[in-house]
């Protein structure tokens, strides 16, 4: 049976075999399948295929029997030769019969990724799911695919290293050398690999271990920011926006929310009484499908916070908009209970809070940032402002406070003000 993957671009790979040969590993072909045309309807898409298949298998037989063809099609049974043999020394025939050791064939690397990404499927976010496809697809079968598990050793590996570190080593082909973080992300994702690979005992050890391999260190750049002043600014030019774009800047700020976190507010998860917010789900939206909504991040994601009296007024104001439109529209009004949507009432798209954040820096001249930038722009104020490492860490939803320390840097005026406090001790 032909095994058949698509790899986008109009490209398919095919992989036939035939016989099995004097290792015990079947006799295998591999090939691209281009069709004729792009977008070729299913029926006409299937026959060139199928054609093309049928050509390859038999391309594959003829070769095979013209390296097998001249050794001889013995055949015998292991215990009935060592049977013979102990009766030939005078032994007992049970004392010496072998027991022949059955070695199975190990995956070729690319079919192996096939079994792993389905175990990792439902493990794993989607957008995570998809960074692992599109490494694995884009980057590690063009390189290893061809090699079976067992025959992959550490310098097959240094030499993907070495050329992810080109300009060559680009998918995008935009001629940068990839960042040693983006890299190490490659090579993580292939450590899984090979490590389930030795979990179901296909390899002795793993190849990708970074014991055995020369990585370039990754220096962790210092995360961007707005400043107070410039939070401050972006808040009052936010008032002069519609209450939808207003709304979304100051939640971001006053949050420090994911940008998928906020799309997925609901009107539930805001108690204007007590001045509390739930982060409960978030929206997630790949390429060619439609937006998902799901648990947040992590599980430490699903939290509660304070919120001031400044953003429950923004929210109530964006409630009584929402109310008015709901009026305007009736029967075409879609009721979610999402804070954010669409002109109908669906859930907004995840994306939109980018697009619209880039127009409102561009109108009021600020320096560009991602929408992200907002959330490091709320850690960072809060640390400034004397707010403790542990609580922010809680807020924005991470796993530990490790992770909240790429904002220390912000640490540095509260450190200056401590300072400041022993020059008023009178000696």
């Amino acid at each position: 049976m032909a095994y058949i993957k698509e790899r986008g671009n109009n490209n398919y790979f095919v992989r036939v075999s035939y016989g099995m040969q004097d290792n015990g590993r079947p006799f295998q072909k591999s090939r691209l399948f281009h069709p004729s045309k792009v977008n070729l309807p299913e029926s006409k898409l299937r026959k060139e295929l199928d054609a093309f298949v049928k050509a390859l298998e038999e391309e594959c037989r003829i070769e095979f029997e013209l390296k097998h063809q001249h050794k001889p099609n013995v055949s015998f049974d292991e215990n009935t030769v060592a049977q013979e043999l102990a009766e030939e020394a005078g032994v007992q025939e049970s004392q010496h019969v072998l027991t022949p050791i059955q070695t199975p064939s190990t995956p070729l690397f690319s079919d192996f990724c096939e079994i792993y990404l389905t175990a990792k499927k439902e493990n794993i976010s989607s957008t995570t799911f998809l960074l692992y496809e599109t490494a694995i697809q884009r980057i590690l079968i063009p390189k290893l695919g061809h090699l079976h598990l067992d025959e992959i050793k550490p310098f097959h590996v240094q030499e993907l290293i070495n050329f992810l570190a080109t300009p060559s080593g680009r998918v995008d082909k935009k001629g940068e050398k990839l960042a040693p973080a983006t890299i190490r992300r490659y090579l993580t994702i292939l450590q899984s690999i090979m490590t389930m690979a030795w979990k179901q005992e296909y390899i002795q050890s793993n190849p990708a271990d970074t014991r055995r391999l020369e990585i370039s260190k990754i220096v962790t750049p210092e995360v961007e920011a707005f400043s107070n002043e410039e939070i401050a600014e972006i808040l009052k030019m936010a008032q002069l926006e519609p209450i939808h774009i207003h709304a979304v800047i100051a939640t971001a700020i006053y949050t420090g929310a994911r940008r998928g976190e906020i799309a997925g507010l609901k009107w539930e998860d805001v108690d204007f009484e007590k001045r509390t917010m739930y982060i409960r789900r978030s929206v997630v939206k790949l390429v060619g499908q439609e937006p998902e909504i799901k648990l947040p991040k992590t599980i430490s994601s699903i939290r509660q916070m304070a919120i001031p009296q400044a953003l429950c007024d923004v929210l109530q104001e964006l409630k009584k908009e929402q109310d008015r439109k709901k009026a305007l529209l009736g029967e075409k009004w879609h009721e979610e209970g999402f804070l954010f949507t669409d002109w109908c009432g669906h859930v907004m798209h995840p994306h939109t809070p980018t697009k619209q954040f880039d127009k409102f820096l561009k109108k009021y001249g600020f320096r560009h940032l991602k929408f992200h930038g907002l959330r490091h722009s709320s850690a960072t104020y809060l640390l400034s402002n004397g707010c403790d490492i542990k609580t922010v860490s809680k807020r924005l939803g991470h796993t530990s406070i490790d992770t909240t320390n790429i904002y220390v840097h912000a640490l540095a005026k509260t450190d200056k003000a401590a300072a400041d406090c022993f020059d008023s001790i009178d000696v």
